[in-house]
């Protein structure tokens, strides 16, 4: 389990798509039209700042773990901390520190950007490419947020491990509220977004790592 929470963000969705799941026109153009704006609106960031919460549920199985996350985002380079986990990019190198092993792995990043992967740099902007989408409906929530569901598809599904993504904006604000992953294996995952702070007061000096602040740490070199 260790860095099973980890994978799933860094790959952030890997999970066919389901015969029924087919977006109409009309739906598609509104879905469309949303994420666009949001999209805009992202693009001026400098940089953002997101506390979240994490839930893997498998119904079948009855089971359910939460836990709390929080990331910082500029351009490439993020920095993560996940429960018992950290991981650092400083856009060259990924260090992911594990607190519960006193380990410390060391990676490259990955300069191969597919246009269909998620992940932790690219998590609010997911959506756009690689995905077809479908507006679902809008509901005004009992505290009087109102909401816009959108489901995505991936353009190829057999590529993938997952047939859906539920994407819940708050309409006034333009703002992602959670994001939900359907898996083919019967998981589903949501990040629900607690606070979310664009252009944050803080410079690559967060995306450093020092190996001075884990002396006791042993250093696991993957490169």
């Amino acid at each position: 389990m260790k860095n099973f929470i980890v994978a799933a963000l860094i790959s952030w969705i890997i999970f066919p798509l389901t015969a029924q799941a087919q977006p109409k026109d009309g739906l598609d153009a509104k879905a469309k039209k949303i994420l666009d704006q949001l999209s805009a609106k992202t693009k001026t960031f400098k940089n953002l700042y997101a506390e979240f919460v994490l839930v893997m549920e498998r119904k079948a199985e009855k089971s359910k773990e939460s836990q709390n996350g929080k990331i910082w985002v500029k351009g490439a380079k993020f920095k993560l901390d996940l429960a018992n986990q950290l991981v650092i990019n400083d856009g060259k190198t990924v260090y992911t520190v594990l607190h519960d092993a006193s380990e410390v792995q060391i990676s490259n990043a990955d300069e191969k950007k597919k246009e269909d992967a998620i992940t932790p740099a690219n998590i609010f902007t997911m959506y756009e490419k690689g995905f077809k989408y479908e507006f679902v409906k809008e509901q005004t929530t009992k505290a009087g947020r109102s909401e816009q569901h959108i489901k995505l598809f991936p353009l190829e599904p057999k590529k993938k491990n997952f047939h859906t993504v539920l994407l819940i904006l708050d309409k006034q604000k333009n703002q992602l509220v959670s994001i939900k992953v359907f898996a083919k294996d019967g998981q589903e995952t949501t990040y629900t977004i607690k606070k979310f702070t664009p252009n944050d007061k803080f410079g690559d000096e967060a995306f450093a790592f020092s190996a001075k602040a884990y002396p006791k740490y042993e250093l696991v070199d993957l490169r």
